[in-house]
């Protein structure tokens, strides 16, 4: 026995975790899911004829219906004729607990058979919302977290020098108030991230892109990390011929810094870190760099998740070093800003970063105008 269409689309609709409502012309809504029937808190039967905008509130891309949003929900009226269809949208939809929640939703034409629309489709991904919103949850927890620790050392070693200052021999105080500096200093790196990881994530990033020579921005990051890299021998290797590359000075600068600034970090004492540059490609139409370091390495189920959000490894070197687990994430989101691309490798005998980004020859300089500017 044959599965008729319709029958599968009614398993479909029936079992669909987002809302589905299908309404006519003027926006009544003719029928609905269980899960929309869920998500506002009424049946179907009290839903026919009801209208869409009384419950939905359309918002964003692809030309959203008018409605008036004074007064209750279930007083909105409908005030624009039929509502303009949209694939991607958003929508603050009534709740069944009276909350307005911003959800992703699409707004979708039916036709007949002759091409002519007849009503509409309205689907409320409410899987999709549930995700943002729990990572969202997540995203704040961990920022309470991390902003936690460094507040109770602070407030700590504040309250111990009110209570007991004129006790504390002159080696305590200073002792106590450095650690007050260095944890307000770790502070000061969260916020900075934070606000990095939310212009990259907004695209509001300015970028100025120019030719830059790789053995003086590398020379330069190494210099700046001199007293880091005190106790490691950084090796440095830019191979003869290899051209500039097409970057924004800073944002390469915070690339090579993060990943040198890393592989320092996360690798013992009196090993070393090897810094490579080289051209790739017949063309030589992209230059290569790496980071290679002699640490702990990454286990081979967690690289997948390095260039996350938050993302720290649980072993003891790397619970010694201070972090704020936005490090990488930030790195890869700026070489992907740059048009290029980053991977990672790891053993037991250490991990290597690797970076590519466009090269600038000299033809590309000319054609564009630019001269090979010192970084």
């Amino acid at each position: 026995m044959s599965i008729s269409t319709d029958d599968i689309y009614r398993c479909l609709a029936l079992n669909s975790a987002d809302g589905l409502v299908v309404s006519d012309l003027s926006g009544k809504i003719l029928s609905c899911n269980p899960a929309f029937t869920r998500l506002v808190g009424k049946d179907e039967s009290q839903l026919a004829g009801f209208r869409l905008e009384a419950l939905i509130e359309f918002s964003g891309n692809g030309g959203a219906a008018q409605s008036d949003t004074t007064g209750s929900a279930e007083n909105r009226q409908h005030t624009s004729g039929a509502l303009t269809e949209s694939q991607t949208n958003q929508g603050i939809v009534i709740t069944a607990n009276g909350m307005d929640l911003t959800m992703p939703l699409s707004h979708l034409p039916v036709t007949d058979r002759s091409g002519t629309t007849v009503g509409y489709l309205t689907v409320v991904y409410i899987v999709q919302a549930g995700s943002v919103q729990q990572a969202q949850t997540e995203f704040v927890s961990t920022v309470s977290h991390e902003l936690r620790t460094p507040l109770t050392s602070i407030k700590g070693f504040a309250d111990t020098i009110l209570r007991a200052g004129d006790r504390l021999d002159v080696s305590h105080q200073r002792r106590y108030v450095g650690i007050i500096k260095d944890q307000a200093d770790r502070l000061t790196r969260l916020v900075e991230d934070l606000l990095a990881a939310s212009r990259l994530e907004s695209r509001k990033l300015q970028l100025t892109i120019r030719a830059i020579d790789l053995e003086e921005a590398i020379g330069r990051v190494c210099r700046n990390l001199d007293e880091k890299a005190s106790n490691h021998h950084i090796s440095v290797s830019v191979q003869p011929g290899t051209l500039p590359v097409w970057a924004d000075a800073d944002r390469l600068e915070q690339i090579l810094t993060n990943l040198i600034d890393n592989a320092i970090k996360y690798s013992p004492p009196r090993t070393t870190v090897s810094i490579c540059a080289r051209n790739i490609g017949e063309d030589a139409e992209l230059v290569e760099i790496s980071v290679a370091d002699q640490g702990v390495g990454i286990p081979e189920e967690h690289l997948p998740h390095i260039f996350s959000k938050f993302s720290r490894l649980d072993n003891p070197l790397v619970r010694q070093t201070e972090g704020t687990g936005l490090g990488l994430f930030i790195t890869k989101a700026l070489v992907l800003a740059l048009g290029g691309q980053i991977r990672a490798a790891s053993s037991v005998e250490g991990t290597e970063f690797t970076v590519e980004l466009p090269a600038a020859s000299l033809e590309e300089q000319a054609a564009r105008g630019r001269g090979q500017a010192p970084c």
